[in-house]
């Protein structure tokens, strides 16, 4: 429970800061219905590693927005969402959940629209109830290097941002190029859940000429062959 204070106060302070210092708001011309030029590759892998994140990132045309990285995705793609806004990646009411894409051992989230939209961030399983922290800020103009993600989540000497929400974070043994965190899993309430259902209904009427980047996000998740749900792992803890 304290833990929980302190996630919910952190939250309230740093969300308060960010709208001055974060994402710009989205271009409010007309735009297409889909990325061009993001077409998945055909018989690729998707990456299920964060190592392989940057992989995937470092071998497309620079800049990357983040629906071309979801749209390179191959499907059938598994999705959880939650209309939860305890998160430094917070949603956006119903209509513009937290999204979950189980790449499993990866798990990665986006926002379709608010403070968190231009950030992929990724859990990379770690046994049955902890996961590797790493964030991707869009759009991707440069290489990165594999340290990049994990250096993007840190918010002090030996801390993430991550630790303000998940417990008992510990430096990353297996790591050796540079501080990489762990630390527990959550999962969030039932009752938050938005279903795939909602989702596939706000991709069906999303305006691209009024939301772009929000319609760019769902289409690019929803233009494929199969998308189905699959909830996050019961043995994460929730999140309360």
């Amino acid at each position: 429970m304290a833990r929980q204070r302190s996630c919910a106060l952190f939250l309230s302070a740093t969300l308060a800061f960010l709208p001055a210092c974060g994402p710009s708001t989205p271009d409010q011309s007309p735009a297409p219905r889909a990325p061009t030029g993001c077409e998945p590759v055909q018989g690729t892998a998707n990456p299920n590693r964060i190592a392989q994140v940057v992989d995937t990132l470092n071998a497309l045309p620079k800049p990357v927005s983040l629906p071309c990285f979801l749209q390179h995705l191959a499907g059938p793609l598994a999705l959880d969402a939650t209309r939860g806004d305890l998160s430094l990646q917070p949603a956006v009411g119903r209509r513009s959940p937290r999204i979950f894409i189980l790449l499993e051992p990866l798990i990665a989230t986006v926002v379709p629209d608010g403070i968190g939209q231009a950030l992929l961030e990724l859990g990379e399983r770690r046994g049955e109830t902890r996961s590797l922290k790493a964030e991707v800020g869009f759009p991707v103009t440069t290489m990165l290097e594999q340290a990049s993600p994990f250096e993007h989540v840190v918010f002090g000497p030996g801390v993430t941002s991550c630790a303000f929400c998940h417990g008992a974070e510990t430096l990353a043994p297996d790591i050796s190029f540079t501080s990489a965190f762990e630390s527990d899993a959550l999962r969030p309430p039932a009752a938050n859940r938005v279903t795939i259902e909602e989702l596939r209904a706000e991709y069906q009427t999303c305006d691209a000429a009024l939301e772009p980047h929000r319609c760019a996000v769902l289409d690019a998740l929803f233009e494929r062959e199969s998308v189905t749900y699959r909830e996050l792992p019961p043995t994460f803890a929730t999140l309360q």
